[in-house]
C-alpha cells in the first residue's frame, strides 16, 4: 500500500478506479492524478509517501495543460522548486 496514504485519501482523485484495484496502480499514475486533481494537503501527503524527487520527476514529465495554470505555477515555483 502507499505509505501514510489510505485508500480514502486516494479515492478523491481515483474516483473512477475500483477500490480493490488501487493497490495495483502504477505509482506514476497515482502521482499524476494527485497533482492534477488533488488539493494541497493530498499533494503534500504524496510527497511524504513517495518522496519529493519522485513527485518532482512525475510533475516535470506532465504536460502543463493537465494541471490548472495557478496550481502549475505554485507547484513549479514554490512547492517543488
Amino acid at each position: 500500500m502507499y505509505a501514510s496514504m489510505n485508500k480514502q485519501d486516494l479515492q478523491i482523485v481515483l474516483w473512477d478506479i475500483n477500490k480493490e484495484h488501487v493497490d495495483s496502480l502504477p505509482v506514476d499514475f497515482v502521482i499524476r492524478r494527485v497533482l492534477s486533481y488533488g488539493g494541497l494537503f493530498l499533494i503534500v501527503k504524496t510527497m511524504h509517501a513517495y518522496g519529493i524527487d519522485t513527485v518532482k520527476r512525475v510533475f516535470e514529465a506532465m504536460k502543463p495543460t493537465s494541471i490548472s495554470e495557478r496550481k502549475y505555477f505554485y507547484l513549479k515555483n514554490f512547492l517543488l522548486a
